[in-house]
C-alpha cells in the first residue's frame, strides 16, 4: 500500500468520483422497463397530488413501498420534472453510503487510513459503480441498512436509548424503501451479536429486548403509512401487496432463478478488487478473526444464504452486502505483505475499450440503422485508464477506485448512446400522448408497466387490452390504434402504421397498427 491511501480530507476525491458519474446522471434517459415504471409512479404521484398510495398507469401499484417515489416527486417539486433529478438523488444516496461506511469502519476499530480504504473499495467496485445513478430502490435500502448497523454499534457501546431509537428510525425507513427485505439484511448482525459484541454476550436479555423495541418502532413507522394506504385503496391494493411479499419467498412470480444463481455474479460485482488484491495466505486465514471479522461474517453470510434460498433473484438485490465485502477487503489490505497488483485490471480495461469501440457497429447491425463512429472515440478513455492503472494509478485503493469508476461510467455511457433510439421511448410516448389528447382510441396489447406515463407526461392512463379481447376491442373502436411490443401478440399479417426500435421486444421494435387495417385483414 502506498502513502497515497492516507486521505485525511477525502472530499475533493469524492467530488472527483461524483464528477465521473455525473454524465450518466445528466445524459442517460429512463431505461425500460424498471426505471420508466418507477418514474411513472412518481410522475402520477406528483401530477395527481395523491401521495399516499403509489399508482402506475393510474392503477394501484403494490409492488414497492413509496419512499423512493416520495423523494423523486419531492425533488421535482423543488427543481422541476427532469430525469436527472432522480439520478442525482441516487448519486447523493450512493455518496451517503460511502461516508456512512467510512464512519462504520472507524467505529469497528479501523484507523483513518483503513476506513478510507474501505470507502474506496466500495466506491470502485463494479456492482456499486453501475448502480450509483440508477433509479431503483436498492441504494436507498442499502443506506438504511448501514444506518441500522450504526444503531447496533450504539447498543454495543451501551447507548441503549439512542440505539433503540436510531434502529427504529432506520428500520422504518428501510421498510418504506423496499419492504421486509430490510429485516433480512440486518438480521444476521442483530441476532448473532454475541459472536462480535461483548455487550450482547454479557447483557443478552437487554440486547434482544432493545432489538425488539427498535423493530417495533420501525414497524410502527411503516404502519403510519401502510394502514391509511390500505384503508384508502382497499383490498384491491393490500391483497396483492401481501401476495407479492409472500410469493417472492417460495414461488417467485418474477425473476425466478436457481439457488446457485448469485454465486458466479459475486466475483463480477467485486471487480476490480478480486483481480487486484494480493495478500499472504496467513492474511486470508485471519480475515474472519477478531471483532470486525465476526461482524462482517454475521453481516453478509446469513443474508446471502437467504437471498440464495429465496426464489426471486436480481443482481442488484446484493447491493446491501457490498459494503461488508469492502470492509473485509480493507482489513485484508492492512495486513503485512498485502498490496494491489492492477495488471489484470489494466488488461480488462483494454478489452473493455475494444468492446466500446465495437458498440456503434454492433447496435447498427442489430437494429439496421447507421453506425455512429464518433462514439468509438470513447474507447480512448478505456485506453487511458489501462495505461494509467498500469503505470501508477492502480497502486492505491483510491486511484484504482477512481480508474474503475471512470471505466464503468464510460462503458455505460457508450452503450446508452449507441443504443439510444432503442432505449428512449419518448417518441412512442409522444405518439400516445397525441392520440389521447385528440381523443383517438388507442390501446396497448397486454400490460405495459407504465412505459409511457412519465416519458409522455401523460395525465390519463393508457388503456390496455388482453390478447384474448383484441378482436372485440377492434370492433368497438374501428378508427383507433393498437400498440404492441411482443411479436407473438402483435397483429399478424398486417403492416404496422408506425414502428420504433425497442431493445426489450422480441422483434426489436414497438409498433402501432391502425385498427381499420387489422379489421380489413382479419
Amino acid at each position: 500500500m502506498s502513502a497515497s491511501d492516507d486521505f485525511p480530507h477525502p472530499w475533493r476525491w469524492l467530488a472527483v468520483w461524483c464528477a465521473l458519474l455525473l454524465p450518466l446522471a445528466i445524459l442517460v434517459p429512463p431505461i425500460p422497463i424498471d426505471e420508466t415504471r418507477y418514474l411513472t409512479a412518481a410522475w402520477e404521484m406528483f401530477n395527481s397530488g395523491q401521495w399516499l398510495v403509489p399508482t402506475v398507469n393510474h392503477a394501484w401499484y403494490s409492488d414497492k413501498s413509496p419512499l423512493l417515489f416520495w423523494l423523486i416527486a419531492g425533488g421535482w417539486k423543488i427543481l422541476g420534472v427532469h430525469t436527472w433529478v432522480a439520478r442525482v438523488e441516487a448519486l447523493a444516496i450512493a455518496l451517503g453510503m460511502l461516508l456512512t461506511l467510512r464512519r462504520l469502519a472507524t467505529r469497528l476499530g479501523m484507523d483513518a487510513r483503513g476506513a478510507d480504504t474501505a470507502m474506496w473499495l466500495l466506491a470502485g467496485s463494479l456492482g456499486f459503480a453501475i448502480f450509483s445513478t440508477t433509479i431503483m430502490f436498492d441504494l436507498l435500502l442499502s443506506l438504511t441498512v448501514l444506518g441500522a448497523l450504526h444503531a447496533l454499534l450504539d447498543l454495543d457501546a451501551g447507548k441503549w436509548w439512542r440505539g433503540i431509537v436510531w434502529l427504529g428510525v432506520m428500520t422504518g425507513l428501510g421498510l418504506l424503501a423496499k419492504g421486509p427485505v430490510m429485516l433480512l439484511a440486518i438480521a444476521g448482525v442483530a441476532l448473532l451479536a454475541p459472536l462480535w459484541s461483548d455487550t450482547a454476550r454479557t447483557h443478552a436479555a437487554r440486547w434482544y429486548f432493545a432489538i425488539l423495541a427498535g423493530l417495533l418502532i420501525g414497524a410502527l413507522a411503516l404502519a403510519c403509512w401502510l394502514l391509511p394506504a390500505a384503508a384508502y385503496a382497499g383490498p384491491t391494493y393490500w391483497h396483492p401487496l401481501l401476495a407479492k411479499v409472500t410469493g417472492r419467498i417460495a414461488e417467485s412470480f418474477a425473476h425466478r432463478r436457481p439457488v446457485w444463481w448469485y454465486l458466479p455474479l459475486v466475483p463480477i460485482l467485486l471487480v476490480p478488487w478480486l483481480l487486484s488484491v494480493r495478500a499472504p495466505i496467513a492474511a486470508w486465514r485471519g480475515l474472519w478473526r477478531g471483532r470486525q471479522g465476526r461482524f462482517v461474517v454475521c453481516w453478509w453470510v446469513p443474508p446471502f444464504i437467504a437471498f440464495c434460498a429465496i426464489s426471486g433473484k436480481q443482481v442488484h438485490y446484493l447491493l446491501p452486502l457490498l459494503p461488508a465485502w469492502a470492509l473485509a477487503g480493507a482489513w485484508l489490505l492492512r495486513q503485512p505483505g498485502a498490496l494491489l497488483r492492477p495488471g489484470w485490471f489494466a488488461l480488462l480495461a483494454l478489452l473493455a475499450g475494444a468492446g466500446i469501440a465495437a458498440l456503434p457497429w454492433l447496435a447498427a447491425h442489430q437494429f439496421g440503422w447507421h453506425a455512429q463512429p464518433l462514439l468509438a472515440l470513447l474507447a480512448l478513455v478505456a485506453c487511458v485508464v489501462a495505461a494509467g492503472v498500469w503505470r501508477s494509478w492502480g497502486r492505491s485503493a483510491r486511484g484504482l477506485a477512481l480508474s474503475a469508476t471512470a471505466l464503468v461510467s464510460t462503458a455505460i455511457l457508450a452503450a446508452v448512446l449507441a443504443y439510444l433510439p432503442a432505449l428512449n421511448v419518448q417518441p412512442e410516448a409522444a405518439f400516445v400522448k397525441q392520440s389521447l389528447d385528440r381523443h383517438v382510441a388507442i390501446a396497448y396489447i397486454g400490460w405495459h408497466n407504465g412505459l409511457f406515463g412519465y416519458s409522455g407526461r401523460l395525465h390519463r392512463p393508457v388503456p390496455w387490452v388482453p390478447y384474448a379481447d383484441v378482436a372485440e376491442w377492434c370492433r368497438a373502436h374501428p378508427e383507433g390504434f393498437l400498440l404492441a411490443g411482443d411479436s407473438h401478440i402483435a397483429p399478424q399479417g398486417v403492416a404496422p402504421f408506425r414502428s420504433w426500435p425497442y431493445l426489450l421486444a422480441g422483434d426489436r421494435r414497438l409498433a402501432v397498427w391502425r385498427v381499420a387495417d387489422v379489421l380489413a385483414r382479419h
